[in-house]
């Protein structure tokens, strides 16, 4: 079966961005993919729509669409690969999480311009709402990142069900998404507090050791038995903080990571693991949500 990738592009210059790192993908072997491109454009107002009549409103629709999407066009079409142009009406975050639920696509691709290190993103954003509302995989490409090639790809992992289903996604998918990429799993350990009890140095370590195995058992398991080789890294401080700073500083291709998400309408908790590391690096993130099917 073919890897299904769903390209929502809004005629902005980060979701140009997420076009071309689609178009990266699929340059490794386009026989495995099928790509769907997907604008949405709001609705007219029932009253201005009936006073200009249909089909006025239906050109103005069908222009907007070609608009937005011209520039990823151009840039697919001049990298030779093949896509379906899917249009809709209504809102944005509705209609992709819609499209995406129902063609059972493997991957969502989007664009974000982030907030920068100290904000995060615009509660109720379309990317967002898509990251929260979405029961498929996605991947938000920040305004501007250009992922080295065959860089690393770090896994965030935690011990929870949340990292394992992410880790699993990745390896079932590695030869589509990063083949004979190198793989680290970065875990974070929060930092101990001092107001209840202080540990000697020797305690403060062994206890850290002791977390960060048990954060690591699942996913060693997994590539153990995948036989995928991979390097360990820790660090410890806010994990979204800390997996930023590391995205930072090493320049990985992607940052894979889990999350439960909070539905369609609720969006995803401010500040949030999920939500600073998009924020505060240029690193594409891929963000695999808890109902994502382990193989």
């Amino acid at each position: 079966m073919p890897f299904v990738i769903l390209l929502a592009v809004d005629g902005s210059s980060h979701s140009l961005n997420a076009a071309r790192y689609a178009s990266a993908i699929l340059a490794r072997s386009p026989a495995d993919f099928v790509l769907r491109v997907i604008h949405v454009q709001y609705r007219i107002p029932p009253r201005p729509a009936a006073a200009v009549g249909r089909e006025i409103v239906e050109a103005y629709y069908r222009s907007e669409t070609e608009e937005a999407v011209r520039a990823a066009k151009r840039l697919l079409e001049g990298s030779d690969v093949p896509h379906q142009l899917v249009r809709r009406i209504g809102n944005p975050t509705t209609e992709i999480v819609r499209y995406a639920e129902s063609e059972q696509v493997d991957l969502v691709v989007m664009g974000s311009h982030g907030r920068g290190a100290a904000k995060s993103l615009l509660l109720g954003s379309v990317a967002q709402g898509v990251i929260a509302g979405c029961i498929a995989p996605v991947l938000v490409v920040r305004e501007g990142a250009t992922p080295p090639r065959n860089s690393e790809i770090v896994v965030a992992v935690d011990g929870s069900a949340f990292s394992r289903r992410a880790l699993a996604y990745l390896l079932r998918h590695r030869r589509q998404l990063a083949p004979d990429v190198p793989i680290t799993l970065l875990h974070v350990a929060m930092s101990i507090g001092k107001g209840f009890f202080k540990l000697k140095k020797s305690e403060e370590r062994r206890f850290l050791d002791a977390e960060h195995d048990r954060a690591m058992r699942s996913a060693r398991r997994l590539l153990t038995r995948a036989h995928v080789p991979w390097q360990e890294a820790r660090a410890q401080g806010n994990p979204g903080i800390e997996i930023a700073a590391y995205a930072r500083s090493h320049d990985p291709g992607l940052i894979v990571m889990g999350s439960h998400g909070h539905g369609a309408m609720a969006g995803l908790l401010l500040g949030s693991v999920t939500q600073k590391t998009i924020g505060s690096c240029r690193a594409p993130v891929l963000i695999v949500r808890n109902q994502a099917i382990i193989t």
